[in-house]
């Protein structure tokens, strides 16, 4: 058989020589890139409005919690108040006075006698100066 010699290997293979005759230099872009900052913006935008949403609910909650402490408290009151209602009509009716007057030590009269109006001028003047000088009270 035949010695055959390996033949030399190119340094660059042909696709390679190809992509390197495809390169070239190109100028720096001067251009302003618009929509990173358009971006940038409009996320900034929507965050400070959610930030002032989250801010106006959070006072909305906390105006709600007095409304309903100031609503509990009138709730209150109004108990109160029926109760005390209820107290006076006991001590303004029939049974509640003649309660208040045994507790005063004030006793039922025997007989009843009914008052007449007096005409001015039909009353005797009194027997001395003064009647009431001997009562002591």
């Amino acid at each position: 058989m035949a010695a055959v010699t390996p033949a030399p290997r190119p340094r660059t293979s042909p696709a390679t020589a190809r992509k390197s005759a495809e390169l070239r230099v190109v100028r720096v872009n001067n251009r302003v890139r618009t929509v990173g900052t358009l971006g940038t913006i409009v996320g900034s935008f929507m965050f400070l409005l959610l930030f002032m949403l989250a801010g106006l609910h959070a006072v909305l909650v906390q105006t709600q919690a007095t409304l309903d402490s100031v609503d509990a408290e009138i709730s209150s009151l109004q108990v109160q108040r029926n109760e005390a209602l209820a107290q006076l009509a006991w001590h303004d009716s029939p049974d509640g006075l003649a309660e208040a007057a045994s507790k005063a030590g004030l006793a039922l009269a025997t007989d009843v006698e009914t008052l007449a109006p007096v005409v001015e001028g039909d009353l005797m003047p009194p027997a001395r100066p003064d009647p009431f000088a001997g009562v002591v009270g």
